[in-house]
């Protein structure tokens, strides 16, 4: 049930940043000309290593599909997507302002591409995406993290 959800995101950034991806495997083949440089599925990379920056990881929520009538199911869906980019500290700690300012600028850029998109779901298309919520981490296990989380029902 995601995966069409994901790969429907991962096409409209990719497509909004200029990043190619390879058609069989879906995979980032090209971001040399972009300022975000991968796109990947939330495994909870911040335990582990993340290799590429910046990088939008795509997390979903539990579905709770209930009937809504007789003849049809519906399901809110809900996505966050974890803009990450790495953090330049000055020798006290401090995050630079241009950084931030940076980030931010990418974290809008993100949303402005998804924000409206509707997806494939189930055979059928989703509702258009609606931003719900935004957070911002300066510092997140060494990155810079904006969670952007998104709504829609399918």
């Amino acid at each position: 049930m995601y995966y069409s959800l994901y790969k429907d995101i991962k096409g409209v950034i990719a497509e909004k940043f200029g990043i190619l991806l390879d058609p069989e495997t879906g995979i980032v083949s090209d971001a040399s000309n972009s300022r975000l440089k991968d796109i990947q599925w939330f495994n909870n990379q911040y335990e582990g290593v993340i290799h590429t920056s910046p990088v939008v990881l795509v997390e979903f929520a539990a579905l709770d599909i209930t009937a809504e009538t007789k003849q049809t199911n519906s399901c809110q869906i809900n996505i966050r997507l974890h803009v990450v980019s790495e953090t330049r500290d000055e020798s006290d700690g401090d995050v630079w302002d241009g950084d931030v300012l940076w980030h931010e600028k990418l974290a809008h850029d993100v949303l402005d591409a998804v924000k409206g998109c509707r997806l494939e779901f189930e055979g059928g298309e989703t509702r258009p995406l609606k931003p719900a919520s935004w957070e911002h981490y300066h510092k997140y296990n060494g990155w810079m993290v904006t969670l952007v989380g998104l709504k829609t029902k399918g």
